[in-house]
């Protein structure tokens, strides 16, 4: 005869089970935000769309089962082991505004991406957009126009790194996310050892120029 225990023993493995179910069925990174007033909240990044991920975000503390919108404006950056978001200030039609930039390369030089479906005639003729961050936190945008001259200075002190650009491809889809992340990759493999072990000793950067 089944008794009341049994029957309670039952419901609260079935009942186990479906909170197990429910949380491997989120879509969502474990990492810390960090807003603009510098509070560090520990979480979980609802995944979306990348193309939806650079106009805002749904994360949610620990502590809460509900996702809440944040807007590049208010937050400084999103860390993870995973990826990282930084808010960034550009200029778009002579008018500051913020979006997310997205870290794909971590060096000497950290290379990030972004995307802008409006008003991108306005930034480089292109939907996708490259940052750089070099060092004090500076991070500055590789526009189509200036694309080769910006490679060039930044990779100054490298010969095998600017070997390998092709001053006469001035066409912004050749430098794509691949490519650059390439050059990156080298100038870090040819910096003098001495260089190497300074910027693994880099200061805390300003994650907003």
């Amino acid at each position: 005869m089944i008794t009341v225990k049994r029957i309670l023993l039952v419901l609260f493995i079935i009942f186990g089970c479906l909170v197990s179910v429910k949380a491997k069925d989120r879509k969502e990174i474990k990492g810390v935000l960090i807003t603009a007033s510098c509070d560090t909240i520990h979480g979980y990044l609802k995944k979306t769309s990348e193309k939806k991920q650079f106009e805002s975000i749904l994360f949610r503390k620990i502590s809460e089962f509900e996702y809440k919108e944040y807007c590049p404006l208010f937050i400084e950056a999103f860390i993870s082991d995973e990826f990282s978001l930084i808010s960034h200030k550009i200029m778009i039609n002579n008018i500051d505004q913020y979006i997310f930039i997205k870290k794909i390369y971590d060096g000497t030089m950290n290379l990030y991406f972004s995307r802008l479906d409006l008003n991108s005639d306005l930034i480089n003729d292109y939907y996708d957009l490259f940052f750089v961050e070099i060092e004090d936190g500076l991070v500055i945008q590789l526009k189509k126009q200036f694309l080769i001259r910006t490679l060039m200075a930044i990779f100054n002190d490298s010969d095998c790194t600017l070997s390998e650009i092709d001053t006469e491809r001035f066409d912004y889809y050749y430098y794509k996310g691949s490519k650059l992340i390439d050059l990156f990759t080298t100038y870090d493999k040819c910096q003098p050892p001495g260089l190497v072990f300074k910027s693994n000793q880099k200061k805390a950067k300003i994650l907003r120029p």
